[in-house]
C-alpha cells in the first residue's frame, strides 16, 4: 500500500456523480456503522489491486446501490488528507444507467438533490470537493 508524506495510507476510491433528467444529483447516506456515519456523498468504493477505475465503478455501483453505469464520463479528481487516511477519488459524471436502484449496503437514505442546494447536506471534505467542482 502506497503512504504519502506523512506516513498515511493512500486509498483510491471512484464515485458516480448521477446527474437525471432533472438535473438533480444523486447523493447517499453513510451507514450507522461506518467512519464518517450520516454524512452525504456520491456512490462508489475502493478501487481494488489491478483494477482499473471504471471496472471498480461499474462493480462498486452494482455492489452498493444495484445500477450499471451505462454512459459517463470522468471529471477531475480529488486528493485529501483526512486524519487516518489520504484519499485519492476518481468522480465519474453518469447520465445513463440501467438496473432497479436499490440500497444494498445498509446506508442510511438517499435524495437527488439540486445543484443548488447540495451545500444543504453535511458531506465528507472530498464530496464537497467534488461538488465544488461540478457546480462551480
Amino acid at each position: 500500500m502506497m503512504t504519502t508524506q506523512n506516513n498515511l495510507p493512500v486509498v483510491y476510491v471512484v464515485a458516480a456523480v448521477f446527474k437525471n433528467a432533472k438535473q438533480e444529483i444523486l447523493l447517499i447516506q453513510r451507514p450507522k456503522d461506518k467512519p464518517m456515519a450520516g454524512l452525504w456523498e456520491f456512490p462508489g468504493g475502493k478501487i481494488e489491486q489491478g483494477e482499473k477505475p471504471e471496472e471498480a465503478l461499474v462493480r462498486e455501483l452494482g455492489e452498493e446501490i444495484a445500477l450499471v453505469p451505462v454512459t459517463f464520463t470522468p471529471l477531475s479528481f480529488v486528493s485529501h488528507t483526512y486524519d487516518t487516511f489520504h484519499i485519492v477519488l476518481l468522480p465519474y459524471l453518469v447520465t445513463e444507467w440501467t438496473g432497479t436502484f436499490d440500497l444494498l449496503e445498509r446506508q442510511q437514505g438517499y435524495m437527488w438533490v439540486k445543484a443548488e442546494d447540495m451545500n444543504n447536506f453535511s458531506k465528507p471534505t472530498a464530496s464537497q470537493k467534488v461538488i465544488e467542482y461540478i457546480c462551480g
